[in-house]
């Protein structure tokens, strides 16, 4: 379980150790931007039992012993702004729909680029991953073959908008990757998709 909960809290939890120059150590738990629940696991310097922060905004104060309490948004921007406002820009995901078959975005996917558009430009050296999805209608050649040109697509749109060709990777990932579980055969709207990841 400690194990799991570090794996948690490095891939997708952003915490605050903040460490003055006598102890205990501070360390506070952000939440998530996209709300899913996370924690971290906190275990005092002489060794011991260790706790496990798993509220937004829970703190632990760790030195020979941890004392646990919780702050507040309004607190942590008050207290350590300077260094909230050091930390790199969180990863976003965007994901735009497709017609059957093809690579035409239906209309609210297609009005939505300019708006992916401006979060890639907010990113002072954007890393952009384009990864292209099928249903499961097609055999695997002709979904594999799909889905790299959705993938294609976007990226030649936000390429042609201005950004950096070298900035961004597009990828086929065909039916493999389901957002909606079906069958083999299915026709399903969901899952005939690209997502646009920005880091």
């Amino acid at each position: 379980m400690r194990t799991d909960l570090a794996k948690r809290a490095y891939a997708a939890v952003a915490a605050l150790l903040l460490t003055a120059c006598a102890t205990p150590d501070r360390i506070v738990l952000l939440p998530q931007a996209n709300g899913a629940p996370s924690a971290v696991s906190v275990q005092p310097k002489a060794g011991g039992a260790e706790s496990i922060l798993a509220q937004p905004y829970a703190t632990a104060a760790v030195g020979r012993r941890i004392e646990t309490g919780m702050s507040s948004a309004a607190e942590v921007r008050a207290r350590y702004q300077p260094l909230l406002d050091a930390l790199p820009m969180r990863p976003q995901s965007h994901v735009l729909y497709f017609k059957t078959g093809g690579d035409q975005l239906v209309p609210e996917s297609e009005a939505r680029i300019d708006e992916i558009l401006r979060n890639v430009k907010s990113f002072p050296a954007p890393e952009v991953v384009v990864i292209g999805h099928t249903d499961t209608s097609g055999v695997d050649s002709v979904n594999d073959a799909v889905s790299m040109k959705r993938a294609e697509l976007i990226r030649s749109k936000l390429v042609k908008m201005g950004v950096d060709a070298q900035r961004i990777e597009a990828v086929g990932r065909g039916k493999r990757e389901l957002l909606v579980p079906t069958a083999d055969g299915v026709y399903e709207p969901r899952n005939r998709r690209v997502e646009i990841r920005v880091k």
